[in-house]
């Protein structure tokens, strides 16, 4: 699944994964950020709660937060069983947005609950046709096209220590992982990036985000770091062999361990400096 065709005379939007446990109660830095980037007080935004354990507490912070910033359209997007998510009158608004805003939580709900829907549909169409799209914690796993589902901790990679699920299909170069250091994921984001070593692994820690631009290029802000894992030029894995569980051979891989201000360059694979 590629992303949806950009429109005529459009430009594709932004994508914004942040890490998880932004700050959301002192200065809100990257949510700020996000509020600035769709628009600023002239934005219209859409947040989307239905990854969150409390959808509606949750929705109901993050419209708190972003009204807090200035006199932007806030509005929460009810989506909590497929149902919701084939309704027309929640197609309106998304249409009319200048930010769309998934909040954390299972990542599992978003393709579940939005996986072949009008509003999955809607939102990649809003995406290609200019409109931000912002995730935290499984709301940034789910903008790739392969989203790592859920897996085991450690920093060893081992053979079937991560699970897929077909994400939103925003991107379909990367494969993202979140609250990276603080949830010891290294050994998964490893495994993943040599499944398919096609696709860059980007690994974001908590409080950090990157910002996918229309061509290609990511850049880091905020506090912690992401780290990038390359396994274009890998030279041997044997995670092919399914027969037994166990740690995984990885020969050739390139990593990059990027933090505030510095980019990474998709298409041409190399970091890019502040």
């Amino acid at each position: 699944m590629s992303p949806a065709p950009i429109p005529a005379g459009s430009q594709r939007g932004l994508l914004m994964a942040i890490g998880g446990a932004e700050d959301r109660a002192g200065a809100r830095r990257i949510l700020r950020h996000f509020y600035t980037l769709a628009g600023g007080d002239d934005a219209r935004l859409v947040v989307i709660p239905t990854a969150s354990e409390d959808r509606q507490g949750a929705g109901q912070m993050h419209l708190d937060i972003f009204q807090s910033f200035g006199e932007a359209t806030v509005e929460i997007l009810p989506v909590f069983n497929r149902q919701d998510a084939i309704e027309p009158a929640h197609l309106a608004p998304l249409q009319a947005a200048t930010g769309i805003f998934l909040v954390g939580g299972n990542q599992l709900r978003f393709s579940a609950l939005l996986g072949g829907t009008p509003l999955a549909q809607a939102i990649r169409r809003a995406n290609a046709a200019g409109v931000l799209i912002g995730g935290t914690s499984a709301g940034a796993a789910v903008l790739c096209e392969h989203m790592i589902a859920f897996g085991q901790q450690g920093s060893t990679p081992i053979q079937r220590m991560v699970n897929f699920a077909p994400g939103l299909g925003l991107t379909n170069r990367l494969i993202i992982d979140q609250h990276f250091s603080q949830r010891l994921r290294t050994g998964r984001l490893m495994a993943a990036a040599a499944h398919n070593p096609f696709l860059l692994g980007v690994a974001i820690d908590e409080e950090t985000a990157t910002i996918i631009e229309p061509d290609n290029r990511l850049r880091v802000i905020r506090q912690h770091s992401v780290v990038i894992v390359d396994c274009n030029s890998l030279e041997y894995t044997d995670i092919h062999k399914m027969d037994e569980i166990k740690p995984v051979a990885m020969l050739g891989v390139t990593m990059h361990v990027l933090v505030d201000g510095y980019g990474f360059d998709i298409d041409k694979r190399r970091p890019l400096m502040p």
